[in-house]
């Protein structure tokens, strides 16, 4: 107020004023006990009185219905939301896409809404900002996408709604329903995976150093666990700790206990056979912990240095493209494929869809919608009948006539 050029009263605690750097009056009152400031939007003084009366009883029917008048931009009230993320301990409930939710604050919403006042994003807003995502991005975004997107924008509205700068009322619904369905990452046949697992030995003798050597090493044995078990490339093996792990004579069973559903349903217990328990008894063998504490419980996949490697993914996609098996037919190939190569054949091999939703952290609903092209394949048998089936004999009776 340092900068008032004019000030006119209309009432006890409500007044119209000029400041030096604007050239419309601005309205100021109190509602609730506290100081509320509206432009007026007007230039001349008696216009201004007029709008300011407008102003002020349109926040006094807001204040009695209980809608919000204080507000703020979106950009505000998203880095508000981001660093209340930041400040979670690690563990906290959805921590684990907290890095996916403000990468995306960032890269999408704040620069499209920036300024923009966040009672103000209605669904007509909405519509537009998808309609610039697409543009920006250059493709229709997949519903997971969208999801994670829409999760993002929502602890922005949650922040708002905290600090009550607006109503539960008044935050849009959000939806994913325009996003591209989720496409299934293509898996590797019984044939690929030999392929791969023998291509790791002069793959990793051919290493010109020391620490691609390493890297290399550490992936073979990183694939054979997730190609044995199921378990998710990323979260959920990359913070797997040797406390997790509980060798047995002819198997291991590990104890999954941070990962994309592990905040909402707990640990769990996955299953591992021969080859896995070989895979990480190497491991243990392979690191360089000496007089260690009884209390260290480093993580599983590790460097011998005890660094974590975040060159898997890439060290993978190139051996895969050495090999030729960069594309299958369900399209680009990663580290994940591997866990949709454990589930589609065990799926062949008939194992129940319950159990391999537990030992795999999903639901069998998820497991019917996203592998049921594997249908047929798992009931050859019956599909292709026995030579004492009743409809087997039709055919072959039709196949023996002569129509010539």
């Amino acid at each position: 107020m340092n900068d008032l050029l004019d000030k006119h009263e209309i009432e006890d605690g409500f007044y119209i004023y000029l400041q030096r750097n604007s050239k419309v009056w601005l309205a100021r009152f109190k509602i609730g006990g506290k100081w509320i400031s509206r432009t007026t939007k007007q230039r001349g003084k008696t216009k201004a009185v007029s709008a300011a009366i407008r102003v002020k009883a349109e926040c006094d029917i807001k204040h009695e219905h209980g809608i919000t008048i204080q507000t703020k931009a979106f950009k505000h009230v998203a880095e508000l939301a981001i660093k209340r993320m930041d400040e979670l301990p690690d563990g906290a409930k959805g921590s684990a896409t907290f890095d996916d939710y403000k990468r995306t604050l960032r890269r999408y919403h704040i620069p499209f809404f920036d300024r923009l006042h966040i009672t103000s994003i209605d669904q007509e807003r909405l519509a537009k900002f998808d309609a610039w995502r697409i543009q920006e991005s250059g493709r229709v975004p997949a519903q997971s996408t969208l999801k994670t997107h829409n999760a993002a924008l929502q602890r922005v509205f949650d922040e708002a709604v905290i600090r009550k700068w607006m109503t539960a009322a008044q935050v849009p619904s959000l939806s994913a329903s325009g996003g591209l369905a989720g496409e299934r990452r293509d898996y590797f046949t019984a044939k690929e995976v030999t392929k791969i697992s023998k291509a790791f030995g002069p793959w990793i003798a051919a290493s010109r150093t020391r620490p691609s050597r390493e890297v290399r090493q550490l992936l073979y044995h990183y694939f054979q666990v997730a190609v044995h078990t199921g378990m998710r490339p990323g979260t959920e093996m990359d913070n797997l700790r040797w406390n997790d792990v509980d060798i047995k004579d002819d198997h291991v069973v590990i104890t999954v206990r941070k990962g994309k559903t592990t905040q909402y349903t707990g640990s769990r217990r996955v299953i591992g056979h021969s080859t896995v328990l070989d895979m990480l008894l190497d491991l243990h063998a392979w690191s360089q912990d000496t007089d260690v504490p009884d209390d260290h419980n480093p993580l599983v996949f590790r460097l011998p240095d005890g660094s974590q490697c975040k060159q898997l993914g890439r060290n993978f996609s190139m051996l895969l493209k050495r090999l030729k098996l960069e594309e299958g037919p369900g399209g680009r190939r990663t580290l994940y494929s591997l866990r949709h190569t454990y589930i589609s054949h065990r799926l062949l091999e008939r194992v129940s869809p319950y159990v391999l939703a537990k030992q795999c952290g999903t639901s069998p609903e998820m497991i019917q919608r996203h592998y049921d092209h594997l249908t047929p394949l798992m009931h050859v048998k019956e599909l292709v009948g026995s030579e004492g089936a009743e409809l087997t004999k039709l055919i072959n009776a039709y196949a023996a006539l002569d129509f010539t």
